[in-house]
Order: C-alpha cells, then structure tokens, then sequence
C-alpha cells in the first residue's frame, strides 16, 4: 500500500464486509477491521468472496491471494491488539498496520519494552516523537527497523535484570542478538537482489544499530555503523527546484518515515556526540547543513527543551569545526588576530544561547517535572563547558597552563553534575545517545589540575559506571581519567594546588581508537615527559579492555 502523504487521507475507508480473501488480511489486521482485498479495497467496492479467488480480483487482473482457513484468522485476530496499539493519529502517515508484525511472545513482550522503557530513555530528556512514535510506527512495516526495535528493547531488559542482580537463561542473552542479526539481513536484502533499499529505512537502521552496538559496549562497532550513516547523509541531495531528495543508490520517499529534518536533527546530535569523544571526527555532517542553520536567529526564549538543546549542539559543532582550521595554521603570522576574532563570535553567540535559554526557563520553569529538571541541569552544563572553552586565552597553540583560571567553571560543572546523580529522576542503568554529564566530568579531570576537584570528577563518574551516553561509558571514562592524573602527577611530590602540575608534565590530548572487533579501546595522549622544553609533546599508547 502506497504511503500517503499528510493532509491527503485523514480517516481510512472501511467497508461493511467482515470476510475477506488473505490480499486484504496480509495488509490489514483481523480483530478490528473488516476483510475485503486491497484491490477492491483502493476502488472502494465489495469484496465478493467467491471461492477460489475473489472474482473482483480476477475479473480486472488483479491477484487474489485467496482465503485463510478458521485457525490462521483466529491466529492473526489474537495478535491484533499489540499491533495496533502504537498507531499515532499523526498526519505524517496513515497505514494499516501488518497482521502478523510480531509473530511470537518474546518478540511482543521485547517491543512493548522498547515502547514502553526503552524510547523514552533514548529521547533523553526531551519530549520528542521520533523514538515513541515515528520508529514504532515504522517497525509496522519495514522489518530491519522491526528486528532492530525488538532487539534493542530485548537487550534493554536483559541488561536492566542483570545490572539488579538477576540470573537470565542464556536463550534471554542470546535472543537480542538474533533480532539483531535478522535486522542486518533484512536491511542488506534488497541489495542481494540487485534492488534498491529506502533511504529512511537505511539511515535510521544505522543509528539503531549503532545504539545497539554501543549499549553491548562494541564502541568500534557502533562507531562504525554511525559512521556508515553519516556517509550515507552526506550523498543524499535536495533539488530544490522539485522539493525532492535524491540518492544514487537507494530508493526515496515523498513521505518518509520520518521527516528528514528530523533524521537531519538526529545525525546531527549522535555526530556531536562522538566528536565530543573522537577529536578526529570529520565535520561532514555538519558541513552539509551548515548553510541552512547560520541563517536562522537565535528566538529571545526557547520554546522547547529539545530547541536548546539543538540550538546549542549546533553552535559548539559550528565553533570547534572554525577552531580545528585555525589550529591548523600555527604557522600563521595571522593566527592571534584569528584567533581573537573566533572568540569573539562564539562569546557573543553562546551568551545569546544562555538568554534565550535562561528566558524558556523563567517561562516555563514551573511545569517542568524532575526529568525535564535534569535536561536543564544537563543544558547548563554543555553551556559551562562551552563558555570556558571560548574564555580561555588561546594566543600560543597547545598551552595547558591556560586552563587554570578556569578553576570556577570546574567547581560549578562538579556542582551541576553532582545534582544530576542526586535527582530522584536519574537512573544510573540509562543509556542514551545524546551528551550528558560524562564528557564534561572527564574533561573536567584531565584539564583541571587542582587535585581535589578533579578527583571529585572522578568519584562522580565511579558512582555511575554503567552510565552510557552514546560511546562514553563513565566506568571507562573513570579509569582512563585517573590513568591520566597518575601520569600527570608522577614523581611530582605532594601535588596541592594546579600550579604544582608544571606544563611539562601535563597531557595536551587524548585520542581514543576503538578495536572494530574487541571490546578495547587505545588511548594516545600526548605529553613532553620531562622538564626541558620541547614545542612537541610525545605520544603516550595505553589500552583498555572491558
């Protein structure tokens, strides 16, 4: 059945008939709605039930699947009620959904916790349809985005069990990773067949698999199918002349599953979060879409939770893609004056971003619940964070010694995310693939030298080390973070102000590559190692399995 686009069909047609032949029941569900063929279905006529075939059908050319015996009717009818509870009323599409959409227990019982537990934890804190209604509303009838949502909800649960100390049957550990393995076939069939997969069926197939990945802790994987999306993103083109997007290789809808703008959002947000982790992630994306966001003004207050959100990912996005090229030409004589005319701009743009978001808060502070409370909390952070980065004094490339005026930022992130562990709303077993607390805690660890405070980032990553935010995960970000204070601190004595950490020995960067196959990640950092002046830091290699 085509899609169809919104506006153009606001109530489904349903004829008086209750029996029909199996063309219409494999398209429609049998418990609710009333069984004639698709064909006479579209032209709005009777079906006539003749036994073998419906003569409707046969008589203008049209197949007739024919008739399901009493036990598949009531096989099917049985099921209707799971299938048909995550239709949305939304106009972006209206389809009848499939009578077997999922055919056994565990299946059902895994969907129901995706619905239920698993996409509101992955929307993070903001109200959005795109994890509780446009992918559910998909998996109907695309069965690599419907294996991938079972798999996903299935692996959810079974790690929630096991994070309270429960004991699984393995045939419960091995269930996600069949739905898992089904998703990836049922993606790469067309293919197989020389046919042409749906862009929106590909693009949000990589980000669940990706999640999926990154919730099992196979970062190098994750990485990889987020990777293999992005690329995908970047070769789609707009005509703008015609309103329509265009691929070489797969096949486009007028009416997505989900809007592109929406898909667009979303890339946008898992990319910043992995630039946030891989210093070397290339700005693809963003390039793509940059032209179509530098245009729009910043609103005098926010009207969402998600607007800030966006709004600020995008700023930061745009301000370290400008400070990577500048940092580029440390050869430049120009370089100071560039460098003071980057800070400028983002100083300016990100106080805009505070007021408006300061303005949603006045507005609408009062009706937020304890999860909307952390998203704010969350916001502030990001805010914090990105102010520094923008204050710091920037004249000579590679100064650590910069970041220890920035000793008030750290105290009032260290505040800030403390308050998010404490909130009733927060649960150390989420995963997420938006930017939270982790990013900021380790940059808090590895970039202030005060002894105290960035232990204090420490101990809050160790209080969650199940925490997943995308490809952060704290209890590795925890060890990686004190690995770096004890080759900071090494041989220096009793350390108790930053001023004791001398630029020699501090750590400039760390570049993390995940092993595509092991749970393993290598960390390179970057530091002189010894008290005599060197303009390049050596590199440091250590490895971690988990």
């Amino acid at each position: 059945m085509p899609r169809v686009a919104p506006g153009q069909r606001k109530r489904a047609y349903k004829p008086k008939t209750k029996t029909g032949c199996l063309t219409y029941l494999r398209r429609f569900t049998p418990s609710h709605r009333k069984l004639i063929c698709v064909p006479s279905l579209v032209r709005r006529v009777k079906c006539d039930e003749a036994r073998p075939h419906c003569l409707r059908c046969t008589s203008t050319g049209r197949k007739c699947d024919g008739y399901p015996d009493v036990e598949e009717l009531s096989s099917a009818s049985s099921r209707g009620s799971s299938v048909d509870l995550w239709i949305s009323s939304s106009p972006a599409l209206v389809r009848a959904p499939l009578p077997l959409f999922l055919e056994t227990s565990q299946e059902r019982r895994a969907f129901q916790y995706f619905i239920t537990a698993t996409a509101p934890m992955m929307a993070g804190f903001a109200t959005e349809s795109c994890w509780s209604e446009f992918l559910p509303r998909a998996a109907h009838y695309e069965r690599p985005i419907r294996h991938a949502l079972v798999a996903l909800g299935a692996l959810h649960e079974s790690r929630t069990m096991v994070l309270r100390g429960a004991k699984l049957d393995p045939s419960l550990l091995e269930f996600p990773l069949q739905e898992y393995g089904r998703a990836i076939r049922s993606l790469v069939e067309p293919f197989l067949k020389k046919e042409r997969q749906a862009m929106d069926v590909c693009l949000l197939s990589c980000v669940l698999f990706a999640a999926f990945e990154m919730m099992q802790g196979n970062y190098g994987s994750g990485v990889a199918h987020q990777q293999s999306g992005n690329k995908i993103l970047s070769e789609i083109i707009f005509d703008e002349s015609t309103g329509k997007y265009q691929h070489d290789t797969l096949s486009i809808s007028s009416t997505p599953y989900i809007p592109m703008k929406t898909i667009e959002e979303l890339y946008l947000r898992t990319d910043f979060a992995l630039s946030q982790m891989v210093t070397t992630q290339d700005s693809t994306i963003f390039d793509k879409f940059e032209h179509t966001r530098l245009t729009l003004e910043l609103p005098k207050a926010f009207a969402s939770l998600a607007e800030a959100r966006n709004t600020l990912q995008f700023l930061w996005t745009r301000f370290r893609c400008l400070l990577n090229n500048l940092e580029s030409q440390a050869n430049s004589a120009e370089l100071p004056q560039l460098f003071s005319a980057w800070q400028q701009e983002t100083i300016e743009k990100i106080t805009q971003w505070n007021l408006a978001f300061q303005a949603f808060i006045s507005k609408y502070g009062h009706t937020f619940t304890e999860h909307e409370k952390i998203g704010v909390l969350v916001l502030e952070i990001q805010y914090q964070t990105g102010h520094m980065n923008a204050v710091i004094s920037r004249t000579v490339v590679d100064d650590q010694m910069t970041w220890d005026p920035c000793l008030p930022y750290f105290e009032k992130l260290i505040e800030l995310a403390t308050k998010v562990l404490d909130s009733p709303a927060f649960t150390a077993a989420e995963f997420q693939i938006d930017v939270g607390i982790i990013g900021p805690l380790y940059h808090t660890s590895a970039c202030c030298r005060h002894p105290v405070v960035r232990r204090k980032a420490i101990e809050l990553l160790e209080r969650v080390p199940t925490l997943q935010e995308g490809v952060w995960n704290a209890g590795i970000t925890a060890r990686a973070a004190r690995r770096v204070v004890e080759i900071e601190e090494f041989g220096l004595g009793v350390v108790k102000e930053a001023a004791d950490v001398p630029d020699w020995a501090r750590i400039s960067e760390v570049d993390p590559t995940f092993d595509a196959e092991k749970r393993m990640v290598t960390i390179k950092y970057y530091r002189s190692g010894k008290a005599a002046l060197k303009s390049v830091r050596e590199p440091i290699t250590e490895t971690f399995e988990w």
